[in-house]
């Protein structure tokens, strides 16, 4: 069956021509039939071949109770399944799920009596057989089944037999020995064990659907008060949050896979990440609904996937997987969103263990066990670009901005190759350069930073770029503010201290001009000549979390960051005033002991160390 998913966008492309089909079929057809001398006009109906034969009482009698006459009568050309084999018992409990869902509100052709029953039995366009066919075809609903023939009246639909081919006036009637299994997708799996340990799940994503119209499908009446409205609308049914997860589970021309939490993994996740988004006050917005949405967002987060996307990591499965929040861009940090070998248990595989059920248009896993580490979705590393002028804000004076800032530089790491004799670019940093107007003065920007969380243990770090020309290091201190409970920030920043303050036997040059200042324990300083990943502070707790809140103006806390030691002739061969900042990194931990262990593992940021692992693992593919 799930061979079907990967021809999809083939059928579709084939089903445009469809009447093509028909005019190439065997003359046997032809002949049987006499289509030749007066083709399908002259025979009765669909619905009025069902309606006459007795052995279709019970098909017939679901058509009426359901409104699907109108349709079966209708020019439209179609071909229908109709099961001989329909019981009594079954054709009530299919009338009952349609009185059901009108009493529910449903409109007829999103009524699962009509979607998994009717139009599971039906396809539009005739669709004659021969004793060649074996394609696949798409029924009214969507769904993707094989149609072989053994002659030109004979053959089956995906297995289920029939012997008796009827032409009608406005198509082909084959009766089927029994009624067509509906084979539903991801979605359609989920709203059917909704009654099962996956609810709160579901009950989840069906919040965010929304019905829409379809203009190309609906009928124009003209325009009122300067907007079209429409004699006939034709609605669609679409879902905010899997567009924002670029995961479509209800369509099927893709493969998915969606990692379903159950009921008890659900719960347990919301209440611990619950914990990480403590919000301020703020103003129009109910906080504690904001922390309700994210925390499940947070759990989402990860568990989709789309195994027709052509990346390269998908194309071997058992190698590797990426969830559809993979960004090509994020190279540099290749972990996040990356799930190595995931039906490995030994190797802690995400898929490992987990119960497999197929679906028309991929798979579902239920997750019994929280398999989605966040590490490799929310609660990992935090890259965030100091170019970006959304974070920094100039300082001023008078309403005048008191510095020069160029936020289009770029530095190219560069090493030399032995084996070529020339250097070899090992990455492209951009970098925001900031220099005070006044020549006496300290160059300064303010980072506004968003996106952070509560109760979480931080390690900060700020990444610089060295001065090309001068290769002096630069001297800067860093001041810390957050927004309080009221959302606002407090009136003065607190001065961070260096995690390793210079000492005067230190590795820093110079190093005696710094500690003969007063302070020196608020002082760091960069690389003159390489690329820089610098401590800022080590197992830092914010008191709200900002999460969802983005731009500057919503960020939750700031850094200041100002360059330093003492200018004049005397010290303009040692240090730079000139600031050049390529990006801040937050990386959050559970507890502070695990943030301070890590706080000095810089591999974790050594990107040439980071993409050879990346290499590696990409060559095995």
């Amino acid at each position: 069956m799930k061979v079907k998913t990967y021809f999809r966008i083939a059928i579709a492309a084939l089903l445009a021509g469809s009447p093509l089909l028909w005019s190439a079929c065997t003359d046997a057809w032809d002949d049987h039939y006499g289509v030749g001398e007066g083709g399908f006009t002259d025979q009765p109906t669909l619905l009025e071949n069902i309606a006459a034969d007795p052995n279709l009482a019970n098909f017939y009698k679901v058509v009426k109770a359901i409104g699907g006459e109108a349709t079966l009568a209708s020019p439209q050309l179609l071909t229908v399944w109709a099961p001989l084999g329909l019981t009594d018992a079954q054709a009530d409990s299919i009338i009952a799920v349609y009185l059901s869902e009108v009493a529910q509100g449903r409109k007829w052709d999103k009524n699962k009596a009509v979607t998994q029953f009717l139009q599971n039995h039906m396809a539009l366009y005739a669709r004659p057989i021969s004793s060649q066919t074996d394609s696949l075809i798409a029924l009214a609903n969507g769904k993707y089944m094989t149609l072989k023939g053994t002659s030109a009246t004979t053959g089956s639909l995906d297995g289920n037999p029939f012997d008796e081919t009827v032409l009608c006036g406005n198509g082909i009637l084959y009766k089927t020995e029994r009624v067509q299994t509906f084979f539903p997708n991801v979605r359609e799996y989920l709203e059917q064990a909704a009654g099962s340990d996956t609810l709160d799940v579901m009950k989840f994503i069906y919040t965010f659907d929304e019905e829409e119209i379809d203009e190309n499908s609906s009928v124009p009446g003209g325009v009122k008060d300067g907007e079209t409205f429409y004699l006939d609308s034709v609605m669609i049914l679409n879902n905010t949050l899997l567009q924002d997860y670029k995961s479509y589970i209800d369509r099927e021309d893709s493969v998915y896979m969606f990692l379903a939490p159950t009921d008890e993994v659900w719960t347990n996740l919301f209440e611990k990440y619950r914990k990480y988004l403590k919000y301020p006050n703020i103003t129009g917005t109910n906080v504690d609904s904001l922390t309700d949405l994210t925390a499940k967002m947070y759990i989402l987060n990860g568990r989709f996937f789309n195994r027709s996307n052509s990346n390269r990591y998908n194309a071997h499965p058992q190698d590797s997987l990426v969830s559809t929040l993979y960004n090509e861009e994020q190279q540099h940090y290749p972990r996040k969103s990356v799930y190595y070998n995931p039906f490995d248990a030994s190797k802690g595989g995400i898929l490992a263990g987990l119960e497999k059920v197929e679906c028309s248009n991929g798979e579902v896993y239920i997750d019994n066990r929280g398999a989605i580490d966040p590490v490799s979705t929310f609660f990992g590393r935090m890259d965030m670009n100091a170019t970006n002028e959304n974070y920094y804000e100039i300082p001023k004076k008078d309403d005048i901005e008191t510095m020069n800032v160029n936020n289009l530089n770029t530095y190219e790491d560069s090493v030399w190759d032995a084996t070529t004799e020339k250097m070899k670019l090992r990455r492209v940093f951009r970098y925001v350069e900031v220099a005070a107007k006044s020549s006496i003065a300290h160059s300064q920007l303010t980072y506004t930073l968003p996106g952070t969380m509560s109760e979480v243990y931080y390690n900060v770090y700020l990444v610089t770029t060295p001065d090309e020309e001068k290769k002096l290091p630069s001297w800067f201190r860093v001041s810390f503010n957050e927004k309080g409970a009221n959302n606002e920030f407090a009136r003065n920043n607190t001065p961070l201290s260096n995690p390793h303050p210079v000492t005067a036997d230190g590795d820093v040059p110079n190093a005696n001009i710094i500690t003969s200042q007063a302070n020196p324990e608020y002082c760091f300083v960069t690389s003159g000549e390489k690329v820089d990943t610098i401590l800022i502070q080590t197992a830092m707790q914010f008191k709200y979390a900002h999460k969802g809140l983005e731009g500057r103006e919503k960020g939750g806390v700031s850094f200041d960051i100002q360059s330093w030691g003492p200018g004049g002739q005397t010290y303009q061969n040692v240090y730079t005033r000139t600031l050049r900042l390529n990006e801040f990194i937050l990386v959050p931990f559970e507890t502070e002991a695990e943030a301070k262990a890590a706080a000095d593992d810089l591999d974790a940021f050594n990107d040439d160390i980071l993409m050879e692992k990346f290499r590696q693992n990409a060559s095995k593919k």
